[in-house]
């Protein structure tokens, strides 16, 4: 089974839409390299390229991951995430959104399962509903490892 999780924010479906990708830097890394087509992450030594898939809408959109770097201890294949998708649904709920994010290809069947769904749980559970309702978010701060 995919890592998926849904949180709520007082934030308006289109707001909030537009928040998770013009503001990466404030609750996921602040090492972001954009392009018009889609973006590179940095944490550490790693790095993830996506790029932006056609077709989405304030309500639904998805990256693909298009090449990955993952420096992860124990972990030997540092390019598991190529061709993963991260899928965005994002709908009205009461006085704001629920917004839930799908890692398709992120299973237990990969080696990176327990410390990527442990990062989505920081990353996408906490820091960016934190940064969504306008608390403190905890991007990842780090430089490039020497």
């Amino acid at each position: 089974m995919d890592y998926s999780a849904t949180i709520q924010t007082k934030t308006p479906p289109d707001m909030a839409a537009r928040k998770i990708v013009d503001d990466l830097e404030h609750w996921w890394s602040t090492r972001i390299d954009r392009r018009d087509t889609g973006f590179t992450i940095h944490f550490n030594a790693s790095h993830v390229d996506f790029a932006f898939d056609p077709g989405a809408t304030d309500g639904r959109f998805s990256w693909t991951c298009t090449a990955a770097n993952m420096i992860i201890a124990d972990v030997p294949d540092s390019d598991e995430w190529t061709g993963t998708r991260l899928i965005w649904e994002i709908r009205p709920s009461g006085t704001g959104s629920a917004i839930t994010l799908t890692h398709k290809g992120l299973t237990p069947q990969i080696a990176c399962f327990d410390v990527c769904r442990r990062g989505w749980e920081h990353f996408f559970e906490s820091s960016l509903r934190n940064h969504l309702n306008g608390d403190a978010a905890q991007p990842e701060t780090s430089g490039a490892a020497a």
